[in-house]
């Protein structure tokens, strides 16, 4: 089975911290990008964080996002520019940006989880 891309963003925070983790733990996915919302001078498991850029997310074939709301808008901005697929863990949007995301489920799936 060919290895998932993975970039995490958020890698500084505890979510962030969780899915480097785990993501090193399992043979199918490869880390190939982390970011942060701020510059890290830091190598976590041999990577250099960066900002959220298309740069950042181009090796990927998917990001993992567990930040705040205004980092998932970025996010999501770049991926449907560069086609990539992304699982979103992020609460807290207000229905504003919650009505900007249903507008990009054509590109990703989008689940309201209600707790």
């Amino acid at each position: 089975m060919k290895k998932i891309n993975l970039s995490i963003t958020g890698c500084m925070g505890r979510m962030g911290q969780q899915l480097i983790k785990t993501s090193r733990a399992n043979k199918n996915f490869k880390l190939v990008s982390l970011t942060e919302n701020r510059i890290i001078n830091k190598n976590i498991m041999g990577i250099r964080p960066n900002l959220n850029t298309e740069n950042a997310f181009k090796k990927a074939n998917v990001i993992i996002d567990f930040t705040i709301p205004k980092c998932t808008l970025e996010v999501l901005k770049i991926a449907s520019k560069l086609n990539k697929r992304v699982v979103i863990g992020t609460t807290g949007f207000s229905k504003k940006e919650e009505n900007i995301i249903k507008n990009t489920q054509e590109k990703f799936l989008f689940l309201k989880l209600e707790i």
